[in-house]
């Protein structure tokens, strides 16, 4: 997530049906993506090929919008009673489990405003149940270390469907059960300042989290059949130099599907996408490709996470700037028109440079 001073997976393979359909439909070529949604302001988004749906954390509103890909619009608003609609609150990182429950994180959204500052007030991991579409549980993630760790912002799940939720005002990963009890603390940095931003983004690939750290701009690779989470960096080249760096001002990690594993995409707010590659997808050393730019830095926009549906793979703009322009009576700035940037043909470019 984004902070004001910049004014800042389990990967699911889609169906060969739905990857052509999509492509046939409404994805064919290179080709931008605007979603119309009054004040849905995106913060992450996931994608379902079993409901052919895609879900965006609507973060101001705290609330998860509903994109269906075909129709090229917001068919659902998912909203938390308690939480949406408050203020206080606002909506993270997100995705679909292997449980087929969506996760949602819940953050307090002082901490980012404050970069670290201040981290008072609840977060929670939210589950909700997508074919009865009811809260299954809400696990209050701030109980777990009486608040001394806060800025919850990401989720990642192993094969059992338990939750790995990482924070970033200092840097701590959460682990909830798949029942949602016990939650409990699997890696907790040893520096409490809470304006040490750390962990921003998890990826998973089968046993393996991986996750982006901002302290030094490095990639933190974890074993999730650990008892505790005993973190390694990850060795970046970068045109056959050692650079140790993959950017600045982190956010979202992903695994696009169709590339194995081996490509982990990190959103870098300003910069844009950068591309890295681990050969042989142990994610024990990696590449940097390179960085796609962000193409709406100029308007405000900050690239904030990726996704792939059917074939493409696109990132995700936020504009935080908006908000200091809220709409009287509303959490929100006056912004309907939401960009998916297509950085397919991109990313396979510097795979093939």
């Amino acid at each position: 997530m984004f902070t004001r001073t910049l004014v800042s997976l389990l990967a699911v393979k889609a169906s060969t049906a739905f990857s052509l359909e999509v492509s046939d439909y409404a994805f064919r070529g290179s080709r931008d993506v605007t979603i119309s949604s009054f004040q849905l302001y995106p913060e992450n988004i996931d994608f379902d090929p079993k409901y052919q749906r895609a879900y965006i954390s609507a973060l101001y509103n705290c609330s998860v919008a509903v994109y269906d890909p075909l129709q090229n619009r917001v068919v659902e608003t998912i909203k938390f009673p308690g939480l949406s609609g408050n203020p206080s609150f606002h909506a993270s990182g997100i995705q679909v489990d292997p449980l087929g429950r969506l996760s949602v994180i819940i953050n307090a959204g002082v901490a980012f405003d404050t970069s670290g500052k201040n981290i008072s007030g609840d977060n929670f991991l939210v589950k909700y149940d997508l074919k009865k579409k009811l809260l299954s549980f809400k696990s209050n993630l701030t109980a777990v270390t009486n608040g001394v760790y806060g800025g919850y912002q990401d989720v990642e799940h192993d094969s059992c469907g338990n939750s790995f939720v990482v924070g970033t005002f200092p840097s701590s990963i959460i682990r909830v059960s798949a029942n949602g009890q016990p939650a409990t603390p699997w890696f907790l940095s040893r520096n409490t300042n809470s304006t040490k931003k750390g962990l921003t983004g998890l990826a998973a690939k089968g046993s393996i989290l991986l996750a982006s750290d901002e302290e030094g701009g490095r990639l933190l690779r974890f074993d999730m059949r650990a008892a505790q989470g005993v973190p390694i960096v990850v060795q970046i080249g970068n045109n056959g130099q050692n650079s140790s760096s993959i950017g600045q001002s982190l956010d979202g990690i992903y695994l696009p599907a169709r590339f194995g594993g081996k490509i982990l995409l990190v959103s870098a707010n300003g910069a844009g996408t950068v591309v890295l590659r681990s050969r042989d997808g142990a994610w024990r050393s990696a590449e940097k490709l390179g960085v796609i730019p962000n193409p709406f830095l100029q308007q405000g926009g900050s690239t904030t996470a990726s996704v792939q549906m059917g074939e493409k793979i696109y990132s995700l703009t936020e504009f935080f700037a908006d908000t200091s322009s809220k709409i009287p009576g509303t959490l929100a700035g006056n912004r309907t028109e939401f960009p998916l940037h297509d950085i397919t043909s991109a990313v396979e470019k510097l795979l093939n440079q």
